[in-house]
């Protein structure tokens, strides 16, 4: 999911000529290419669609520019939810993960690891989150946090879930809400503090 608004990322706090977060860049490369290659790189996804908006012009335009193994969707963008209710019900689609374009750590082997979760669980969706207390304790900030039902601990989504498509009409749906700890996923890029939390992390870890 790459048509976000963004609305949360001030830019005039990074040293950036382009207004959209998904092209910053982080150890050479954009954002939503370590998403992308984790997509083509999963052995359990068949086919890759990158959905962007008119939100996200300088995006569409990078993706049409790569010969990549990927499809180009383009969505309204009038939200999470309505853009992947046009997108499935406009492409006819089964079974859909979906991750945002915004979380640059994930890794194919986790995609994949998910994806055999979400089947052995009989359920028609999966969401992956993480406890509250993983954010703070690594010195980060939640956007969004729930409260699940019979559940004590506030959980924070991770961007990242699977889908019958056949359901996605439905008002509500029962769910599988995996909940990881795994420190990568929590960097979900939604502000110029995040941003800058990531290549510090990023600078020592991986190079």
């Amino acid at each position: 999911m790459a048509g976000g608004r963004g609305k949360r990322f001030n830019f005039d706090k990074i040293d950036s000529k382009i207004q959209e977060k998904l092209l910053l860049l982080i150890g050479g490369k954009f954002i939503i290419e370590y998403v992308i290659d984790a997509a083509i790189n999963s052995k359990n996804i068949n086919r890759v669609i990158i959905a962007t908006s008119p939100n996200t012009t300088q995006t569409k335009s990078f993706i049409e520019s790569k010969k990549m193994a990927i499809e180009l969707f383009e969505t309204p963008g009038n939200g999470y939810h309505s853009d992947l209710q046009y997108i499935i019900n406009n492409l006819g689609l089964g079974v859909v993960m979906t991750i945002a374009a915004d979380i640059p750590l994930i890794e194919s082997e986790f995609i994949d690891s998910i994806i055999n979760k979400y089947y052995k669980s009989n359920k028609p969706a999966l969401s992956v989150m993480t406890n509250i207390k993983s954010f703070g304790q690594n010195g980060l900030e939640p956007t969004i946090t729930i409260q699940p039902k019979n559940n004590h601990e506030t959980l924070v989504p991770l961007g990242i879930n699977i889908i019958d498509g056949r359901f996605i009409d439905y008002p509500e749906i029962e769910e599988t809400i995996f909940i990881t700890e795994k420190k990568e996923l929590l960097f979900n890029i939604n502000t110029a503090e995040d941003y800058d939390q990531l290549k510090k992390y990023f600078n020592t870890k991986y190079q």
